[in-house]
């Protein structure tokens, strides 16, 4: 029994004293003067990126109550109600100072926020349940970890054990999430505690995102960018303090288990930039030419470092009630209908737009053509079967161009077509 109860609890109440040593993406991309901001392929702050692409998937309409939890200096949410009025804001911090900035910068917009200073673990359940979108961005490190467990110690917590580590246990045992096979791992407790205490509120939408030890780079940069993955927590050492990063797959699984869909990736899915040539060779160079370079590296690194998870209460299965339309169980099967006979002259002016040669390199090796009932390569006559960004991550489908995908694919919707599983003749 040699596991440690890893916090930040003193540092952010007591000895914070500033954000500006911790390289958050929201930090790279607030100053429009950034490097970071100049190989963009939308020049936007970190939360217009974000803002635009939860649209997609949160009716911000629908979201009378939005929190968010541990808000740094209040940018992200000062970009978020630039783009929609959600009714009601809460801001939830255990900084004091920190709250005191987001006091400041949001006092700006509006002057109705609520404030509470508070660990998130202790917040009260009824105002979770009137919540309907709930953020917790690049914060979820700081939350409890529990270091240089073993198997026993999970399974059979000791009866002076911390309280951590019984609900530790716990989740893992009513949800069946998968111990490590290594002789001793760490267990980000904090975070899930704080996910499990936002499923029981069933708060119908939470966005998560946060360095991640099981990050993936997507298909099209592997050959330039390259993320290690550890799978086990790692220790970031940060000024006065440690941050753990996150096993997002333990995450996912106690959402799914309680009734959520998933949406995971990297955060590059909402964040796009543009692969000139001068990117390309800062990431293929052996070592940065200039300052900025070496930031511009570390910034696209992040990108794929940092994971995201976004969870959608399911609905109860069955017919669609009122045109409500089903929720996707992310199957691929509209996938394998091949993308590039249905891409469009917006599509293609997007993509060379944002300078995107990776997907218009597969669109023009493909040239795809009808041949009866199913496609063919005008080239050299192959069957083409399914779209080649189709990836899967577990057992769920996955876009390897998501932010970037074709119309027709960010149009298509759940049991629209007999293609997809959720189909039925009597559904609208």
């Amino acid at each position: 029994m040699n596991f440690t109860l890893h916090s930040t609890t003193d540092y952010h109440r007591r000895e914070l004293t500033s954000l500006g040593w911790e390289t958050t993406l929201c930090n790279a991309l607030a100053d429009p003067r950034s490097p970071c901001r100049a190989i963009l392929g939308i020049d936007a702050p970190y939360g217009q990126l974000l803002g635009r692409w939860l649209r997609r998937h949160v009716p911000f309409p629908a979201v009378s109550h939005l929190v968010e939890v541990g808000g740094g200096y209040g940018w992200l949410m000062g970009d978020l109600l630039r783009q929609h009025p959600f009714p009601h804001v809460t801001m939830i911090d255990i900084s004091p100072k920190l709250l005191n900035v987001q006091k400041d910068t949001l006092g700006r917009i509006r002057a109705d926020i609520a404030y509470r200073e508070e660990d998130f673990l202790d917040t009260p359940h009824d105002l979770l349940r009137g919540a309907d979108l709930v953020i917790l961005n690049e914060n979820l490190g700081d939350f409890p970890t529990i270091t240089d467990l073993t198997r026993e110690d999970l399974e059979n917590p000791p009866g002076t054990a911390s309280p951590e580590l019984r609900a530790a246990g716990a989740l893992f045992r009513g949800h069946d999430l998968p111990i490590p096979e290594r002789a001793s791992f760490h267990v980000n407790s904090g975070a899930l505690m704080a996910l499990e205490k936002l499923c029981r509120a069933e708060v119908p939408y939470i966005f998560l995102s946060e360095h991640s030890c099981e990050a993936v780079v997507s298909i099209p940069y592997r050959d330039l960018i390259r993320v290690p993955a550890s799978g086990n927590p790692e220790c970031i050492v940060l000024k006065g303090h440690k941050e753990f990063t996150i096993r997002f797959s333990h995450l996912e699984k106690l959402a799914q288990a309680r009734g959520y869909r998933t949406v995971r990736g990297p955060v590059a899915d909402y964040i796009p930039f543009r692969l000139t040539p001068r990117v390309r060779a800062i990431l293929k160079a052996p070592s940065p030419w200039r300052d900025e370079d070496e930031i511009v590296r570390y910034f696209l690194e992040d990108l794929f470092k940092y994971e995201y998870l976004l969870l959608v209460k399911e609905r109860e299965t069955g017919p669609a009630q009122d045109g409500a339309t089903p929720a996707c169980r992310r199957c691929g099967k509209c996938c394998l209908a091949d993308f590039a006979a249905y891409i469009r002259d917006e599509d293609l002016a997007r993509w060379q737009r944002e300078g995107r040669r990776d997907i218009l390199a597969v669109v023009a090796r493909e040239d795809a053509v009808w041949a009866g009932d199913h496609l063919v390569s005008a080239a050299d006559g192959r069957y083409l079967r399914g779209c080649p960004f189709l990836m899967w991550e577990g057992d769920h489908a996955g876009c390897a161009i998501y932010e970037t995908r074709p119309a027709t694919c960010r149009n298509f919707q759940p049991a629209s077509s007999e293609i997809c599983p959720l189909w039925r003749p009597s559904w609208p």
